[in-house]
């Protein structure tokens, strides 16, 4: 902050790869911390309104046969006043939500009773008993819904953006939906354009900006994929052996890369990274490498959370992936053995927070335990 102006210069910005800390200037600061934006403003001013009301919302991931064909069910109402849906995603389905208010923290975790109320709540639109053993992931998000500081009341809470400068300097936008993302930053890009008084040459180009990937895409073109390539792989004896390019992998490597999916089925063949990284999910060893090349991966939690959605998909899933993600992370990043052991215990600790069926708090009447000690203990004694 200037001291003579009172005006936000820059900010101190942490490496939170090296542990370096270091000191950048520019005309505006625009503060996009989603749930964690109240933090940065008080950091310019102590006796900043709050403009976030957070809310806790959880989703689970059931088997596939629980959206046949592709069909999906939304509840606009349940019985006290809930939206529920349950709808095909990534080859499984995914149900929720819930809606409540809750305290910000970094790592969110959702509550049995969340879960069993969306349990509940789509099995009573079903034929079927929907089982709380069915559940392969549960997580928690915290919505930042907000609050116009400028507000007299509380009845603006919104789950539209707010863009706002309360600090010279200081441009915060906040709410807001994925789906408006590019909204939101035409907003906020806008904004930061006023306060600093700044002289684009031209204006905002998002609305015809293609995605990586997208330009000339087809909906054909995994055909081409799985014509074109075989996933060569290695054996556990380390004997190097074909694979072939199916059309599971081929359909999800065109969705998920466009255009840029013979890159990734090159370095499976090309490299022999042609396994898959879990038993019944696409995801393929090339995708770690190509990530890591391309992506800006950086760990192993990049890779089972944002890169690919596996630990969304399947927790369990995803920690029996992690020992081979982080092997060829450390082959494309130089990692010693500390670093992938760090990486291991991060990813566990992240992971800890999805609640599958194996690590699920269950109750007997009188007491709370963890299935998955039990899991664990006996696995140990039995190998």
């Amino acid at each position: 902050m200037d001291e003579v102006s009172n005006r936000i210069i820059g900010a101190r910005i942490r490496d939170n790869l090296s542990g370096k800390e270091f000191d950048t200037y520019a005309k505006v600061v625009v503060n996009a911390a989603g749930p964690f934006c109240d933090s940065v403003r008080k950091m310019a001013d102590k006796e900043s309104q709050p403009m976030i009301c957070p809310s806790s919302g959880v989703h689970i991931v059931l088997p596939d046969y629980y959206s046949p064909e592709g069909m999906g069910l939304i509840v606009p109402k349940t019985k006290d006043g809930r939206v529920v849906f349950m709808l095909p995603w990534l080859g499984r389905t995914v149900a929720g939500t819930t809606d409540s208010n809750t305290s910000i923290i970094m790592l969110p975790e959702p509550h049995e009773d969340e879960i069993q109320f969306i349990l509940d709540a789509i099995s009573d639109y079903l034929n079927v008993k929907v089982r709380r053993t069915d559940v392969l992931s549960a997580w928690s998000g915290i919505r930042p819904l907000a609050v116009d500081p400028k507000a007299k009341n509380t009845e603006s809470i919104s789950r539209d953006h707010v863009v706002c400068e309360d600090h010279p300097g200081l441009v915060t936008i906040t709410g807001g939906k994925w789906t408006t993302y590019r909204s939101m930053a035409e907003d906020a890009v806008d904004a930061a354009i006023k306060s600093g008084k700044l002289s684009p040459t031209n204006e905002c180009l998002t609305n015809n900006l293609h995605l990586s990937g997208s330009e000339d895409w087809d909906p054909a073109s995994f055909t081409v994929l799985a014509q074109q390539y075989v996933r060569m792989k290695r054996t556990h004896s380390g004997k190097v052996v074909p694979g072939v390019m199916d059309t599971a992998v081929a359909k999800h490597l065109s969705h998920a890369y466009g255009t840029m999916a013979d890159r990734v089925t090159a370095i499976a063949q090309d490299e022999h990274l042609g396994k898959r990284l879990a038993h019944g999910y696409p995801f393929l060893e090339a995708e770690v490498a190509y990530c890591a090349r391309n992506e800006y991966c950086e760990s192993s939690v990049d890779f089972i959370a944002r890169r690919s959605r596996l630990a969304f998909l399947d927790t369990d899933a995803a920690s029996r992936a992690l020992p081979r993600i982080i092997e060829i992370l450390a082959t494309e990043h130089n990692w010693d053995r500390t670093r992938k052991k760090k990486e291991l215990q991060k990813a566990k600790e992240f992971l800890e927070t999805f609640k599958s069926s194996r690590n699920a708090q269950f109750y007997d009447g009188k007491h709370k335990y963890w299935i998955f000690w039990e899991l664990d203990f006996f696995n140990s004694h039995n190998q």
